[in-house]
């Protein structure tokens, strides 16, 4: 195989492993976030039910009662509060959306690899595949702005993803990979 369509196959990989990491990325927000929504929504159903049972006044029997219900109760409506404030349903949606769209596009990416590999394309058709899934790929990051990742969550994509990362490095320095200009 000439080199330029070896640098080719690169770049193609390495647009399979960054939509990879951005997919994780996602995935892990979208996980975060579900967990974090869970926990609060458990948390305001608990101290409503408590509210709402004889409970606190088996446990508490003198003046002190209205106080300590009143303040799980202001606890229990900023709970509630901060989960409408956070939205954590749209933000679990968007990620799991963006998501998708870099699964999608890794998916293509590696079905791009095999179709040249296996000679069902040649290397001006891989090319302009190649060149949709980046505009693709440009896209979905533009797209990604509506939710932004922590630091932590691309760590662990990173982490998740590293072997790619660095097999296609080492690919790179193996073959004096370059872009001509």
């Amino acid at each position: 195989m000439d080199e330029k369509a070896y640098n080719l196959l690169v770049q193609i990989q390495e647009l399979q492993c960054d939509s990879k990491i951005g997919k994780s990325r996602h995935f892990i927000a979208a996980d975060r976030k579900s967990k974090n929504s869970k926990v609060v929504g458990l948390v305001v159903v608990l101290i409503n039910v408590l509210i709402g049972s004889t409970f606190i006044k088996l446990i508490i029997n003198n003046n002190y009662t209205t106080i300590f219900t009143s303040m799980l109760a202001f606890i229990a409506a900023s709970l509630a509060a901060m989960q409408t404030f956070f939205n954590y349903s749209k933000d679990i949606e968007n990620h799991r959306k963006i998501g998708n769209m870099y699964l999608e596009i890794a998916r293509d990416a590696d079905n791009l690899i095999s179709k040249f590999n296996d000679k069902f394309i040649d290397k001006e058709s891989c090319q302009n595949v190649f060149e949709r899934l980046l505009a693709e790929y440009k896209k979905v990051n533009k797209e990604e702005e509506i939710c932004p990742n922590s630091n932590k969550d691309y760590k662990k994509a990173y982490k998740k993803n590293k072997p790619s990362k660095d097999r296609i490095k080492s690919l790179k320095e193996s073959i004096n990979y370059r872009i001509d200009i």
